[in-house]
């Protein structure tokens, strides 16, 4: 039984980790929370059953000596944080991103190599349960050779936009910096490594002055393949949607209603263009039933659950993280690039 404690108690603590140590209960168990904010530690706890909570990382470190640090905190304290436990001969998952640069990704990787320690980072969206299924399609050629790939990814207003004080804002390159972590490692399942990096942003609602951008367009391009990213934070509504493209068709994935559907359209005849579209709404539908059966019968598990999983069997059995330290250094190399053409452009 690894004993846990987390550190940062902000949204995606309480609404995506926590919940999925808990459904970890047989593996692992969370044992202390720490967070600067103590009243909001104690208030978390108390809705968790976590037993202890601080609000210095040191201290709970030297008292409660825990097998594995989750760190929920924002990206510039990741490093700091990840070094400390390490030290401390912890293993470690990281909320994306890893770090804010790649040479604090070395760092992390020189220590944990070390201290013979397992760093985990929370690409958490690799764990949709349709995305496992496109990854494993490509592996097999159903759309034959893959081509290229489209994300588009929404994030309301409401969300980080609207609001001044929001840490997403002092991320370098703005919002991007919180969200486009998720469209790169996305990315980097298919076309790895990324060569070049293509940006456009703009400033498009002037009520909110300490937003920078808006809207993101983004191409992320490969020896062989593109990958073309919208990310927008102008709208009410959520969106995840990615399309990958082969030889031989491709495969549309809705993230959030984990639809997965396979389009194939060789011929514009009407007979064609209609049996595409019936064939489309088929699978769409038999992806909603299906996942509806499954949370029904408790058996859908979310994309955190499933990486925590992986992750303490992991360390149970001496393999890989599902998601190594390497990768999570990649995935802030390419944002790193994208931040640098963000910088010199001008609002």
């Amino acid at each position: 039984m690894q004993k846990v404690a987390l550190i940062g108690t902000g949204f995606i603590a309480v609404e995506k980790h926590l919940p999925a140590w808990q459904k970890a209960r047989g593996m692992a168990r969370v044992v202390a929370l720490c967070d600067v904010d103590l009243e909001r530690a104690k208030e978390i706890a108390q809705q968790f059953g976590i037993p202890r909570v601080y609000c210095e990382f040191r201290a709970l470190l030297e008292a409660e000596n825990p097998d594995l640090i989750d760190i929920c905190t924002p990206p510039a304290t990741h490093a700091a944080l990840a070094l400390q436990a390490i030290e401390r001969g912890a293993h470690v998952l990281i909320e994306k991103p890893m770090a804010v640069s790649t040479p604090e990704c070395d760092a992390i990787l020189a220590a944990a190599r070390e201290k013979k320690r397992k760093v985990c980072v929370a690409h958490s969206d690799l764990f949709y349960p349709v995305f496992i299924k496109a990854r494993e399609l490509v592996r097999r050629g159903i759309i034959g050779e893959f081509r290229g790939m489209r994300i588009f990814l929404s994030t309301p207003v409401d969300y980080m936009t609207s609001k001044p004080n929001h840490w997403a804002h002092r991320l370098p390159g703005g919002m991007i910096g919180e969200t486009g972590p998720h469209v790169v490692y996305l990315t980097l399942a298919f076309i790895n490594p990324v060569q070049q990096v293509r940006v456009h942003a703009q400033k498009l609602l002037p009520e909110f002055p300490w937003s920078r951008f808006e809207d993101y367009r983004l191409e992320l391009i490969g020896e062989k393949a593109v990958s073309s990213i919208t990310l927008v934070y102008t709208t009410r509504h959520w969106g995840a949607q990615v399309e990958i493209w082969g030889s031989d068709g491709a495969l549309k994935l809705d993230l959030e209603s984990q639809t997965l559907v396979r389009y194939r359209r060789g011929h514009l005849t009407h007979f064609a263009v209609a049996l595409s579209g019936l064939s489309e709404a088929a699978q769409i539908v038999k992806s909603l039933l299906g996942t509806g059966a499954d949370v029904l019968t408790r058996r859908f598990q979310n994309t955190h659950a499933l990486l925590i999983r992986r992750y303490l069997e992991s360390v149970r059995n001496g393999a890989e993280p599902p998601v190594t330290a390497q990768e999570g250094r990649e995935a802030v190399r390419v944002m790193s690039l994208i931040v640098e053409q963000l910088e010199r452009q001008t609002v």
